[in-house]
């Protein structure tokens, strides 16, 4: 696989560049490596670093790379974005929680960030208030440091006691609590199934 660089940024890549060369009657034509002037690539023309030049076309250098590390730096670049805006905000929880592979495990003693997003036991969960974990304060352990992330294929979820605005279930929530299936019917609901703001399910979940 090759790296195609102008002025020092990348331009792309390419398993197989398009070589081409200058005709004696101006046109360019492909050819092989050995010959070539320049390359085209996405529609452009560009000369190659070193050889006669294109006339006219600006300049690249192509560098030939291992496909494979190439391959997994771009998954690790895409899956640091990723979990970057889930944590901003951007990607909602239920998409987050489709993903859990991309997020690092929840570890100890390391500093955490109010906002950032664990996986444990094979599920997310999204830190509450900033701290340094250690023994015994375990993501599904500490529920005034971390609130779990829903799983979406999981449709209702064991309710677990909000401490505050930042974890309160929305309006339509679905929770199941003491062997019953509830629904929220406030938003920001902090209250307990069966005391207020939820309404017990029917069988068919309606």
């Amino acid at each position: 696989m090759y790296r195609i660089t102008k002025d020092g940024a990348s331009l792309g890549m390419t398993e197989a560049p398009t070589y081409i060369k200058q005709a004696p009657n101006g046109c360019l034509v492909l050819c092989p490596e050995n010959e070539a002037m320049g390359i085209a690539y996405e529609g452009k023309v560009y000369g190659l670093l070193g050889r006669e030049g294109v006339p006219d076309a600006p300049t690249i250098m192509l560098e030939q790379v291992d496909g494979g590390r190439e391959i997994r730096k771009a998954s690790e670049t895409s899956g640091l974005m990723f979990v970057t805006l889930a944590e901003g905000g951007q990607i909602d929880h239920a998409t987050a929680a489709e993903h859990t592979e991309l997020f690092a495990p929840w570890a100890c003693p390391v500093n955490y960030a109010a906002g950032q997003i664990r996986q444990h036991g094979g599920r997310l969960y999204k830190c509450l208030q900033g701290h340094t974990s250690q023994e015994g304060w375990q993501p599904d352990a500490a529920p005034s440091l971390w609130v779990q992330i829903a799983d979406p294929a999981e449709e209702w979820p064991a309710w677990s006691q909000p401490i505050g605005a930042q974890d309160a279930y929305p309006l339509g929530a679905r929770v199941s609590h003491e062997e019953k299936r509830w629904l929220s019917t406030a938003d920001n609901n902090v209250w307990e199934p069966g005391v207020y703001g939820w309404e017990e399910a029917q069988e068919d979940g309606v």
